[in-house]
């Protein structure tokens, strides 16, 4: 047995199999659209803008419903970025004149936001640059047609351990089949742990990298008190 120490987000225990999630990194490449595409590519971005916004107005209502308005208004914040009228013409922009393609567009605009807020002091700001990959995310996702169904079909009972999982992920989880979740990274005041905590299931957040020490239905253990897996 091999007991790794991370950061305890939210307490409790739990003993389980484990689901291993990928990391979900989106490779952007730079790529240009020819000039009869622009329309079209401007359509689908309209769309992906729209999906996110009805996902992430869902997320905002079943945590409000579940947890309370404390908890949903880290998704009105997601809520006003997506909505954010400069935001969208910053990237049509690219696409109209720069001819980039969306996923580009948006993947390069909404970087150049978050770097600009982590250069700033203080765990609000890094949690806004957060906020911001997790909007990126969801966005390509949309524009890519890909979905991270492991957390949307779990049907029996495990413990999900991921490089990280986005506030929105997170807010997905269904207690009743997610045990408990750990992390590679993150911290104490993420907005995912405190929907974590918020669905009370042990969360263990900032462990460092351990995914290639388990495999998908091994037994593991999640103390949420202090702080630990046990692999």
């Amino acid at each position: 047995m091999e007991r790794l120490q991370g950061i305890a987000v939210s307490p409790g225990i739990a003993i389980g199999e484990a689901l291993v999630l990928d990391n979900e990194g989106f490779r952007i490449p730079r790529r240009f659209l020819p000039r009869d595409a622009v329309d079209e590519e401007l359509s689908r971005l309209e769309g992906a803008f729209e999906a996110a916004i009805a996902e992430v107005e869902h997320n905002r209502q079943q945590v409000a419903a579940q947890l309370g308005d404390e908890y949903a208004a880290i998704f009105s914040a997601h809520l006003q970025m997506l909505r954010d009228r400069r935001l969208n013409e910053e990237i049509e922009e690219m696409i109209r004149k720069r001819h980039y393609s969306p996923e580009y567009s948006v993947s390069r605009a909404l970087r150049r936001y978050a770097k600009v807020f982590q250069t700033l002091e203080g765990p609000y700001m890094a949690e806004r640059a957060n906020d911001i990959f997790d909007i990126e995310k969801r966005l390509l996702r949309n524009l890519l047609g890909r979905a991270r169904e492991e957390l949307l079909t779990i049907t029996s009972p495990v413990l999900v351990l991921a490089h990280n999982l986005t506030p929105s992920e997170t807010a997905n989880l269904n207690p009743r089949f997610a045990l408990g979740f750990v992390t590679e990274i993150g911290g104490p005041g993420s907005h995912t742990a405190i929907v974590a905590e918020g669905l009370g299931i042990p969360a263990v957040v900032g462990i460092g990298p351990f995914l290639t020490d388990v495999s998908g239905g091994d037994t593991v253990i999640i103390d949420g008190d202090q702080g630990q897996i046990v692999l």
